[in-house]
Parts: C-alpha cells; structure tokens; sequence
C-alpha cells in the first residue's frame, strides 16, 4: 500500500470517528475523505483488502432488503463486513474503509444518475467480485430531467456497472427483461452468471403498469404468464430475446402475504471454491408481498455463487433465514399493514410504480378490497410515475380518494389531483413538503375516520413522513 493511500485510510478512520458524535454524513464523508488525501488509487487499494473481494447489490426496489439478508447468510461462512443505503462512490468507499479487515465486503449500491453514480468508474475501482441485481423499473427521472430520455439515462447508468466487468460473477434477475440484457449486452466477456426467477404458476394481482418494449430490439415482449408487473415468463415478438432458464428456481410457491413456504432448486458454480452446487430445498419466509420472495431468492444465489465455505448451503439456507426477526427486514418507511380501529390500514412508501403496486397487491391479499385511498403524489418532471400510479389506484377502485402532496410542489401535486379527480370521489388536501407534521396529522385523521379499508402510499420524503404516519396509527 502506497504511503499516499496508507495516509487516506488513516484520514477516512479519523473521519468515521468524528461522524459517529456529529449528526449527518456518516455514510459518505470518511470516504470522502479517503478520495480527498488518497484519489482513487486509495479506493482500489482499500477494495483489494477483503481476501475474498467486494460485491456489489445494485436495483430499483429490494436492495437494501435482499443486501440485509445475504449478509446474514455470507456471516455464517465468513467474516463479513455491510454497507446499507450508498448511493456514490463516497458512500461505497466508507464501506471499503469498514471492511478494511473483512474477507467479503457486500454493499449495496443505488445508482441514480450516470453522473450522480459514475457507475463504471466504481466497478473499475472496486473490481467486484460479483454484482447482483434486483430488478430495473421506472425510477428517478427527476435525476435525470437533463436528459432527452430520462429513464433511458437511467437504464443506462444501471447497466454501466456490470459493463466493465471482466472476471466476476453476474447475479441476475431471470423474470426482469431489462436485468436479463445485461447479460446479454455482455456476451463474450468472461463473465460467470447466476439467473434466479420463478418457476411456478401465479399470476399478478393487478395490471402491469408499464408495457415494456424488448430492451434487445424495441419489439413487442408477449408474456405467457406476469408474476409481478413486468417480471414474468416473456419473449419478444421480433428477435430472439426471451426469458432464460434461471440457475436457481423456485419451483414451489406456497402461503404468502406475510408468509411463505418457498421450494428452490439450484445448479450453481461457486465463484470462491470453483465447486458446482446442485440440490433443492425447502424455506420458511416471515416477510411480507412476492418482492420480498424476489430478494430472498437474489440473496441466496448471491450466497451460493460466493460464500467461500459452501459445505452445507441445504441446512445453512433454512436455518439463518427462518432464524431472521422480521421486523429487522422491513426498512424503515416500507409498507406494512396495520390494525387501526378494528380494519386494517396499509401504510408505506410506494415511489415507483413497482413499490406502489406491490404495496397494493399485499394490501388486497390481507383485506380484499380497499374503500379509501391516501395518496401522496409525485413531483414536477415526474407525470410517468404518477402515469403508473394511476393503473393501481384504478385497479383498486377505491369509494373516496384523498390527494396530498408527496413532494415538494404543491401545483404539480394539485395538477395530479385534477386529473383524478375526472375518475374519482376525490380531495385535495394542499398542506404542503415544510408542514410535515401538519401533513402526517391530516393523514393519520382520514385513516381512522375511514369505515373500511386504507390504502396509504406514493411518494415523499425517504422514510421519515411514512415512519411518523405509522407511529400516528400505532398510538405515538
């Protein structure tokens, strides 16, 4: 380690000192640092340190979930250091600095903007081990509001990761057209790849909110069947793009919403020992909605592609996940269901069409039907988003409709409410981002003056407003 670098990571450990008694920062200034002193000579340096290597968990939705969760399984076999919630290159380097003494570092990664994230810069730093990915869905297109295609830029900017990589292993989502071609944007690289998915027969509960072009050629994808939004069992209509056989399948499916029995079937190499793992197996899993299924499987093929001691993944597997306390993987913020007054009020963030709609898949399969909804809009420069909120919300047909600002414009969440008011029994309430407790107060009113069931959700603030509503109903 050069003397420049050895000087960064004593800079970064100074700087994780001080950030632990200050507020804000912790996650992305000693690694700001750390690039500060050292440049990025002192990220490579710093990635080369985990005997066995980094990965990196990149998504749309189920990252910091699916991350929670391997980790949990990786620690059985090794010493493994996690890093939640990094969206830049200063956040992935205070996780590098923490793992400095780990034999993995896994850390998940969230990719806003090319710019924002300069993805292929972090894989050439990191040079990964392995990436996994959840799902790619409709997302960010205020980060990208530049751009001539916003979503587009962030497709790209997802893609950008895996594009550098040259001897590694890929974790992709089978069911996901859009995870599905990055493998296919790679062929011939030496890459190893692990495809996960589902094998069994269900169908989604409410109607895609997007109808997705073949990321391959700009065809027609014709599904045979929808798991969920646009993962399924797809092909395109033009080319030959269509959905693999995944390496590691759920090939039972039983019980659900908040429980589940789950049946895998797995033919994996792992990346660490070079062995080929064959088998199936039987878990019990205590989260809630087919998202959840979605990251647990990512996080076991993530497990069985690099855990470097895979003497028993069958036992291993069943025992850590149904060992896990639920309520330690549902992150802040993120949907729940609760009991208020006798009906059940469902309550979470649902920023995307694909977290939107599983928040509504989940709340009719616990109350069958919704009578009030509570929705919280999107933001200026986001009308697809509220375009894919609004499949949902008419699916759900709810009796009365109440509209508040998710963000921070008033006239464009007013704009929304317009809209819908043309197909609902609808209300604005026009209490606006810097009124928060006003705002929680108003909604927490209107769920428990409903008669019937409340479906909570849609855009705002990370965590905080979504959090303080379920305290509200929960009773301070």
């Amino acid at each position: 380690m050069s003397l420049r670098s050895k000087l960064a990571e004593l800079a970064g450990l100074l700087a994780l000192k001080a950030v632990r008694f200050g507020p804000g920062m912790g996650r992305s200034f000693p690694g700001w640092t750390v690039i500060k002193v050292g440049d990025f000579d002192a990220v490579r340096e710093l990635a080369r340190r985990p005997e066995y290597g980094v990965v990196l968990i990149t998504g749309t939705n189920g990252k910091t979930t699916t991350t929670r969760l391997a980790c949990a399984l990786l620690a059985e076999d090794a010493k493994v250091s996690c890093n939640y919630d990094s969206n830049t290159i200063n956040a992935v380097t205070t996780g590098l600095l923490k793992g400095r003494k780990a034999e993995l570092v896994v850390t998940e990664y969230g990719i806003r903007s090319r710019e924002y994230g300069i993805p292929d810069i972090v894989c050439e730093l990191v040079d990964p081990l392995a990436i996994a990915y959840t799902t790619i869905s409709k997302e960010h297109f205020r980060e990208n509001a530049d751009k001539e295609d916003p979503f587009g830029a962030y497709f790209e900017a997802k893609r950008l990761l895996a594009r550098p990589l040259k001897d590694g292993v890929l974790i992709l989502n089978a069911d996901d057209p859009r995870v599905t071609y990055i493998r296919d944007e790679k062929r011939g690289d030496p890459v190893e790849y692990v495809l996960y998915g589902l094998d069994v027969e269900i169908e989604d509960l409410t109607p895609p909110t997007e109808e997705l072009e073949c990321p391959a050629c700009g065809g027609e994808l014709n599904y045979e069947t929808r798991y969920f939004n646009h993962k399924g069992l797809y092909s395109c209509r033009d080319c030959e793009f269509s959905r693999p056989d995944p390496n590691v399948a759920v090939v039972r499916l039983k019980g659900g919403p908040d429980e589940w029995k789950v049946t895998l079937s797995y033919d994996v190499t792992n990346a660490v020992t070079g062995e080929r793992l064959e088998g199936e197996f039987t878990y019990e899993l205590q989260l809630p909605g087919l998202h959840n299924v979605y990251n647990s499987v990512c996080a076991i093929s993530l497990y069985l592609a690099v855990t470097p001691r895979p003497e028993d993944p069958e036992g291993t597997i069943p025992r850590v996940i149904e060992g896990l306390d639920p309520l330690e993987f549902i992150p802040p913020g993120r949907f729940e269901v609760l009991n208020v007054g006798g009906k059940p009020v469902g309550v979470g963030q649902g920023d995307n069409g694909d977290a939107f709609k599983a928040n509504a898949n989940l709340m009719l399969s616990v109350a069958g039907n919704v009578e009030v909804c509570v929705y919280t809009t999107p933001d200026e420069n986001e009308y697809p988003i509220f375009e894919m909120h609004r499949i949902v919300l008419r699916a759900l047909d709810p009796d009365e409709l109440h509209v508040f600002p998710g963000r921070e414009s008033v006239e464009a969440a007013e704009g929304y409410y317009e809209e819908l008011a043309e197909e609902f029994d609808a209300e604005f309430h026009s209490i606006p981002h810097d009124r928060m407790r006003e705002k929680v107060e108003e909604m927490r009113r209107v769920c428990e003056e409903a008669d019937g069931p409340v479906f909570a959700s849609g855009c705002g603030p990370e965590h905080e407003m979504w959090e303080a509503l379920k305290r509200e109903l929960r009773g301070g």
